[in-house]
């Protein structure tokens, strides 16, 4: 800890304060899984990963999800509809539109997105949304 003393002739004299420190920057969550051609709706791939994101009492948000995985998964575990946000792009809402609205808004613990391909820039907006909300970003695409 540094000492400083003050006397008179400092009186006068500008202040030097350090800068104050940001905060650091809350980094987000955003995680790409990139599963083999077909398997995109293996639910025995996914079902540890859902199960451990379902855990909290917020939304799980599921964007354009495999109809075949969202009957499967509402079956096997009982879901009730309260639990599972599931969401479809449209012409309108993109699906990365979707996931960083869901995600940036706080109210989901995690999204799940299947899409194609992200590029750089999509991916760092998913991981500012996630920092700003509070989640848990899951990407999954094919190879």
């Amino acid at each position: 800890m540094e000492q400083l003393s003050f006397n008179q002739s400092m009186a006068g004299a500008p202040v030097n304060r350090p800068a104050p420190r940001k905060a650091p920057r809350a980094a987000g969550n955003v995680t790409e899984i990139i599963l083999p051609a077909g398997q995109v709706e293996n639910f025995q791939l996914l079902l540890p990963m859902l199960t451990q994101l379902n855990q909290e009492r917020r939304w799980l948000a599921w964007i354009d999800p495999p109809q075949a995985l969202v009957n499967k998964w509402q079956k096997t575990r009982n879901i009730i509809t309260g639990e599972i946000l599931v969401l479809r792009s449209s012409a309108e809402y993109s699906a990365l539109d979707l996931a960083q609205r869901a995600l940036g808004a706080g109210t989901c613990h995690a999204v799940v997105m299947w899409t194609g391909k992200l590029g750089r820039s999509a991916f760092e907006a998913l991981q500012q949304a996630s920092a700003n909300g509070n989640s848990h970003g899951v990407v999954l695409r094919q190879r």
